[in-house]
């Protein structure tokens, strides 16, 4: 059996990291991470939707590539949109956190395969 293996066959060494055994609340979003937030929108969603436009003019003369450039920059600042709302709303994506007592219990055969 490999150490790494070993070493986690003991069950008294092994401790959860804090971020999966701490439940508590994600904090609301503060006045100053708003203003970052909406600075990086202001600047992103604007250079997207430029390069968008060059990718667009290069498409056209001649570079086949480009045309997939054209629609991903603007992809790329709808993305950006999205995300800066769900952050500015305090919808922040959960971590999900594992049943330790569950993992716990489970028979020793699966970790070795």
């Amino acid at each position: 059996m490999p150490r790494l293996l070993q070493k986690m066959a003991n069950r008294e060494e092994f401790e959860a990291p804090d971020w999966v055994t701490n439940n508590s609340e994600t904090p609301p979003v503060t006045n100053k991470q708003k203003r970052i937030l909406n600075i990086s929108l202001f600047v992103v969603v604007p250079f997207c939707l430029w390069a968008g436009w060059f990718e667009f003019g290069r498409a056209q003369s001649g570079n086949w590539r480009a045309w997939v450039y054209t629609f991903e920059w603007p992809f790329f600042a709808a993305l950006s949109f999205y995300l800066w709302r769900r952050l500015i709303k305090g919808d922040i994506p959960q971590i999900p956190r594992p049943d330790l007592e569950k993992l716990a219990d489970e028979p020793r055969g699966k970790e070795l395969q």
